[in-house]
């Protein structure tokens, strides 16, 4: 039987063909598939092949410079191949007590990009208004409200009626930081919104609130908790929470050419960064969005 986990050349080093080979056996013996081995293998006689110098006295710099050498252009993840086969080769090194520690850096490893969030496609927003029409109008506002503002969640939670400007659709918020700023709501939203507040008898200051006698201040958790039973029975992949609304509210600004710093401060950002990653989105996506919300 070909002896796979093996080296194929000859290295110019004796000692780095040999320790190179037991670590090979060694994903052998922990029984890691023909696929990873063979992977690693080939990897290993691409670093070793040109390095007269025992693996022992590599330094991190001089490991390093190879790899910006041989990994530029690469993607991010045959980076993080060739970072993690050497991390484990070292770490099977200091294992086996023959070196004292490994020079690998974890600082090297190539940064995730930010998942793209996820937002409400126009029919995806359309089904769940439906559900609404049968459900108490406490929980249409909230939904309306929520996506056509950005607020977070616990935002929309700590809310008064005191805060609502129904002239000019605005509202005070305590964002991140107990910082005020003001958000904008829709016109169907401050409809629904004074219908919702002519129908309350209680005179709490909140401007959710329970349905039970007396009333209480909604909780956070009970709208995310409502949020994503909503989600359920509209059957929409993934979860509905209402973060996800946000990241609704400032997609569709997106697509319908919002600047970005705008977006920024209705969403309450205070580092720029945090926003841009909505400026990810592949513009054929954007360019899609914009036709579905604005025709």
């Amino acid at each position: 039987m070909e002896r796979y986990w093996e080296l194929k050349i000859q290295l110019p080093n004796a000692e780095n063909q040999k320790v190179v080979n037991e670590y090979l056996l060694s994903l052998k013996v922990a029984n890691r598939s023909f696929y990873t081995i063979n992977n690693y293998r080939i990897f290993y006689q691409t670093f070793f092949k040109e390095e007269k110098a025992s693996y022992a006295a590599l330094t991190s710099d001089h490991i390093q410079k190879w790899l910006i050498q041989n990994d530029t252009g690469l993607k991010k993840n045959s980076i993080k191949f060739h970072i993690s086969a050497l991390s484990t080769f070292y770490k099977f090194c200091v294992e086996e007590e023959y070196i004292k520690k490994s020079p690998i850096k974890k600082r090297w490893y190539p940064r995730a990009e930010k998942p793209i969030p996820k937002y409400l496609t126009k029919e995806e927003t359309s089904k769940i208004r439906r559900l609404l029409e049968d459900l108490p109008l406490r929980d249409r506002v909230i939904f309306e409200f929520t996506l056509t503002s950005g607020c977070r969640i616990g935002e929309v939670h700590r809310l008064d009626k005191a805060d609502i400007d129904f002239e000019n659709r605005t509202t005070r918020v305590g964002g991140k930081g107990k910082k005020i700023r003001q958000v904008h709501f829709s016109e169907m939203t401050a409809l629904l919104l004074e219908r919702y507040l002519q129908s309350r008898k209680d005179d709490h200051p909140a401007l959710f609130v329970t349905h039970k006698e007396p009333p209480t201040r909604l909780s956070a958790n009970w709208v995310g908790r409502s949020m994503r039973n909503l989600g359920e029975k509209a059957e929409l992949p993934g979860s509905l929470h209402p973060h996800r609304l946000r990241h609704t509210f400032a997609t569709v600004l997106l697509a319908k050419g919002a600047d970005i710093m705008f977006i920024a401060d209705e969403l309450g950002h205070s580092d720029i960064k945090t926003t841009q990653i909505y400026a990810r989105l592949p513009k054929q996506q954007i360019i899609s969005m914009y036709r579905k919300y604005m025709g």
